[in-house]
């Protein structure tokens, strides 16, 4: 797999905090790798998340790539290694701990079956639930048409970089031969249908990963709609402006005289801002209770002032 790297980042990982992952929390449960394997994770630093604001389609995967093993420490076993369920929830938890808002899927529907009106929904990557690898893995199936013991895998990193653009492509994935891509789509496309049942129902049994059928109860008449969340590697991080980027760090260097650098971590650059915003907002009130205050301690100018002659009224002026 040809994974590009940025020599521009490159930082000392003594400059940042880590975390370790129990990887009981991993879909996998950590059950294909070795006993002694470890997982440690860190947030993104601000240089990361202006790397982030280069994503586009054509180089997503290179990028999610890139950013998770800038923040991720394996030890004792490879990303080869790293299951692609795996490699998904490490990039929802980078995204949890370093962005405080905007961590969730907007998922449309266009018309409601019930009152035709369009639903628009947000799920949070809290609320997503996981189906985990609870058994041991067989990795070998048996087709009885073709009478062939077929080896099977869970996909893994390495496998991040294929387009999966229908069922087939995904049960591609995994199948365990030195065929290519296209030849096991062939394969996969002729199978009998008893023999394509046998396949699907072994990938069911040990899926792990993301849950992507969800229900959607309608706001509107509270018709249930049962749809899939749409996860890939355009949309597994946030959308990141890069000019929202420098304004942010401008504004905190206007009103705090911070200089942001580029290994700050970036959580901790938008917790400054609420801060800052906060300040802001309590400084302002402030100020308008003074005003109020002063309005309120000024005399009467009615109270001591003589009266004095009457003006002879002034002839309005038109507007033009």
């Amino acid at each position: 797999m040809n994974i590009r790297k940025d020599p521009n980042i490159n930082h000392n990982y003594d400059n940042f905090n880590f975390w370790q992952i129990d990887l009981k929390e991993l879909p996998s449960r950590g059950r294909l790798y070795p006993k002694n394997a470890k997982i440690k994770a860190r947030s993104m630093s601000v240089l990361e998340v202006k790397f982030l604001a280069t994503l586009v389609p054509g180089n997503a995967t290179n990028i999610c790539n890139e950013l998770l093993e800038k923040c991720t420490i394996l030890e004792n076993f490879s990303y080869d290694d790293l299951l692609l369920a795996d490699r998904e929830f490490l990039i929802f938890w980078i995204r949890l701990n370093s962005f405080i808002n905007a961590n969730g899927f907007v998922i449309t529907i266009p018309e409601c079956s019930g009152c035709k009106k369009q639903i628009e929904y947000t799920i949070k990557l809290l609320d997503l639930e996981f189906k985990y690898l609870d058994h041991p893995f067989i990795n070998s199936v048996y087709l009885s048409d073709l009478d062939i013991t077929l080896p099977v895998r869970i996909p893994r990193y390495r496998d991040s970089s294929f387009i999966v653009e229908d069922d087939i492509d995904e049960v591609c994935l995994w199948i365990d031969t030195d065929n290519s891509m296209e030849e096991k789509y062939t394969f996969v496309s002729n199978l009998t249908a008893n023999d394509f049942m046998a396949l699907k129902s072994h990938i069911d049994d040990n899926y792990c990963g993301v849950i992507k059928e969800v229900t959607i109860d309608c706001p509107h008449c509270g018709k249930a709609h049962r749809v899939k969340i749409e996860i890939n590697d355009q949309n597994l991080f946030n959308n990141v402006d890069l000019s929202q980027i420098l304004e942010t760090i401008t504004r905190i260097a206007k009103y705090s005289n911070l200089q942001i650098t580029n290994d700050w971590s970036w959580v901790e650059v938008e917790v400054e801002q609420q801060i800052i915003n906060k300040m802001i907002n309590e400084e302002n009130e402030a100020n308008q209770k003074e005003i109020a205050k002063a309005k309120s301690q000024m005399p009467s100018m009615g109270a001591h002032r003589t009266s004095a002659p009457s003006m002879p009224s002034m002839p309005s002026v038109p507007h033009f």
